[in-house]
């Protein structure tokens, strides 16, 4: 993977020294998972931590997705890395296998569930990794603000030789831009709404509401589909408990 998209990766998770709760288990340093809780590491052992999972995860898309772009490849590298490997066997999985790019696009947006409930930070973060699906060669940008504060260093991961195995070079050639579908715009909206003033409530209630609807439609279009409930992020739990 191009190194600017484990910085993503990371900028999406955060940085945590101690561990912490993340519903399933507890993570420490770019969100993986710790030894004990209340595990302390340092920045050298978190990125030593980060980048053998990330090789992991890798490995597993490789073997259901090998004849993908790389841009595809680090969409679902990101997704394995943050919410496991249930995508395989759903409609995700299935749109895989079948080289169908637009439903690919369509069942990855359904990923954004934790504990039940559609999170905002989840929202964003596919959003994101939704823009790599098909790319090849766009290289992402780190995300700016609460969910996706900057890496630690400043300048991305540094190379090492465990980093090596997940590290590869960018493909050449650059696709033209698709057009934007129906159920990215809803979830764009979703997720850019920040409504002030006395009508906040209600028209975040309703925004909610119409997502929600989004993704039991896409649901339902697909046999197999099977969304995960995948791990809340650092950065949202951060966001929510603030």
């Amino acid at each position: 993977m191009h190194h600017s998209y484990l910085d993503a990766i990371k900028s999406f998770e955060g940085y945590a020294p101690k561990a912490q709760w993340d519903y399933a288990q507890f993570t420490n340093g770019y969100g993986t998972k710790a030894l004990y809780s209340g595990e302390a590491i340092t920045p050298e052992e978190a990125e030593q931590r980060f980048a053998a999972e990330i090789a992991a995860a890798r490995s597993i898309v490789e073997k259901h997705a090998a004849g993908w772009d790389e841009g595809t490849k680090a969409a679902l590298t990101s997704l394995t890395f943050n919410a496991g490997t249930r995508w395989i066997t759903s409609g995700l999985g299935e749109a895989v296998r079948s080289q169908d790019i637009d439903a690919v696009k369509e069942r990855f947006l359904q990923y954004t569930k934790a504990g039940g409930e559609v999170l905002p930070g989840l929202v964003r973060r596919r959003l994101a990794e939704f823009d790599w699906i098909g790319s090849g060669t766009a290289q992402p940008q780190t995300p700016a603000g609460p969910a996706g504060a900057a890496p630690a260093d400043g300048a991305g991961m540094p190379t090492s030789a465990t980093q090596a195995a997940a590290v590869g070079a960018l493909p050449a050639d650059t696709p033209q831009p698709e057009p934007t579908p129906p159920a990215r715009t809803a979830l764009i909206e979703t997720a850019a709404s920040g409504p002030t003033g006395e009508g906040a409530d209600a028209q975040a209630a309703q925004s909610l509401s119409m997502l929600v609807s989004l993704l039991f439609d896409l649901q339902m279009r697909s046999e197999l589909a099977d969304p995960m409930r995948p791990t809340e992020t650092r950065s949202e739990r951060q966001e929510r408990s603030a």
